[in-house]
């Protein structure tokens, strides 16, 4: 028990001054790139705890997103269909969490940008149902652009 406590605090000493070596190299790279940038993304006007929901949605849609190329990549378009519509899909319960969520952002482009997102996923549903695995690529591909924008537009 003794050693392998020992181990770990060694590992983490190595970890540690291996961070702290590499910090010149990330501070040049920084500093090549013009400096420290200010985060210009608008901030979402939301309570803490529902921050933590929102990131713990966009962790699920991520899975999601991770489980529709997995299944896409197998050729299993029926299961990919499946996650997009379920767990991506344009609901009326969707449409109402995201539009609490762009309520309490204070900004009418939020719902937009959402529902993007989440129509896009029926989309790919759609196309992979047909058969059309190439389709259902570009889909995914438009898809994660959607969830980029917002992500460019947006921060906690």
């Amino acid at each position: 028990m003794k050693t392998v406590l020992l181990i770990v605090m060694l590992l983490g000493i190595f970890a540690t001054g291996a961070f702290a070596l590499d910090h010149p190299a990330m501070h040049q790279m920084i500093m090549e790139q013009g400096g420290p940038k200010a985060d210009t993304r608008t901030e979402l006007k939301m309570p803490e705890p529902m921050k933590v929901m929102h990131k713990g949605i966009m962790r699920n849609h991520l899975d999601a997103i991770s489980e529709i190329a997995a299944a896409l990549a197998g050729h299993e378009l029926s299961r990919a269909a499946d996650i997009a519509t379920k767990d991506l899909g344009w609901s009326d319960a969707q449409e109402k969490m995201c539009a609490m969520f762009g309520d309490l952002a204070g900004d009418k482009d939020f719902l937009a940008l959402g529902k993007a997102m989440h129509l896009k996923a029926d989309d790919l549903a759609a196309d992979a149902r047909k058969g059309d695995r190439d389709k259902a690529l570009a889909d995914l591909s438009q898809l994660i652009r959607h969830c980029n924008a917002c992500h460019e537009r947006f921060r906690h």
